[in-house]
C-alpha cells in the first residue's frame, strides 16, 4: 500500500460512512408534529328507498316513484380531500382529519371531522432503518354530515350520524421532512338522522342504520415541523 495514499483513503472511507449514517438518520420519519394534505377521488355504494322511522304529527309527502331517490345513501361521488395534524411517537401518531368528498357546498358531498391512530410496523424492522419507504395503517372513527339534492326538488336532503373509517399508506421520502406517499381510505358512515329539509329543520330517523361505503385512494404529501 502506498503511504501517500492512505490519509486520503481514510477520509473518503470516513465520508462514506458519514453518508451512510446520515441516511440511515435521516430515513425513518422524525418523532413530532407534521401535517398532510391529500386529493383523490371518493368512491360511493349505499341504499336507495331507505325506510324512515314514522314521526308524531309530521306527514312526509314523497311521491312513491321519487322515494328511492329521494332518500338515500348513495350521493357524494366526486372528488376527495383530506387534512391531517398529527404527532409521531415512536411508531404510533394520534391524527386529527378532516376529509370530504364530493362537492364542497353540500349539494352533493360529505365531510367527516375525525379522530384516528396511525401505526407504522415498518419502523420496528431493524433492515428498513435506511429505507427512504414507509408503510402505515390506522383507524378512526367521528361525526358525518352530507347533503345532495335530486331531481325536481329544491330542498337539499341530507345525513348526518357518526363514522368508522380505517385504511393503509406507503410513504417515500422526499427529504427529512417532507414525504410523499398513496393512501386507501375505507369510511363507513353509520347515520341516524335523515334532513328533510335543511332549511326547515324537518329530521326523521331511519328504521335501522343504512349502508354506505366510501372507497377513497388519494396522493398525500406529508410535512413535519
Amino acid at each position: 500500500m502506498n503511504a501517500s495514499s492512505l490519509p486520503l483513503r481514510i477520509l473518503v472511507s470516513s465520508l462514506c460512512l458519514a453518508a451512510i449514517a446520515v441516511t440511515g438518520a435521516h430515513a425513518r420519519p422524525p418523532e413530532g408534529g407534521y401535517f398532510g394534505l391529500g386529493l383523490g377521488y371518493g368512491m360511493v355504494s349505499g341504499d336507495r328507498g331507505v325506510p324512515l322511522k314514522t314521526k308524531a304529527g309530521v306527514t312526509l309527502q314523497i311521491p312513491a316513484n321519487l322515494y328511492d331517490e329521494t332518500v338515500r345513501t348513495d350521493y357524494g361521488e366526486g372528488m376527495s380531500f383530506e387534512l391531517r395534524f398529527g404527532w409521531l411517537i415512536g411508531p404510533i401518531a394520534p391524527e386529527i382529519s378532516l376529509f370530504g368528498h364530493g362537492s364542497f357546498d353540500f349539494e352533493n358531498g360529505a365531510g367527516y371531522p375525525m379522530l384516528q391512530v396511525r401505526f407504522h410496523p415498518l419502523m420496528l424492522v431493524d433492515s428498513m432503518a435506511e429505507s427512504k419507504f414507509d408503510g402505515s395503517v390506522y383507524v378512526g372513527a367521528g361525526y358525518t354530515i352530507g347533503g345532495y339534492r335530486h331531481e325536481g326538488s329544491d330542498d337539499g336532503k341530507g345525513w348526518e350520524g357518526w363514522v368508522f373509517d380505517f385504511g393503509l399508506s406507503g410513504t417515500y421520502q422526499l427529504s427529512r421532512r417532507v414525504h410523499l406517499g398513496l393512501d386507501v381510505k375505507f369510511a363507513l358512515p353509520m347515520y341516524s338522522t335523515w334532513m328533510f329539509d335543511w332549511d326547515d329543520d324537518i329530521n326523521f330517523e331511519p328504521a335501522s342504520t343504512p349502508s354506505m361505503m366510501v372507497i377513497a385512494p388519494s396522493l398525500q404529501i406529508q410535512a413535519f415541523f
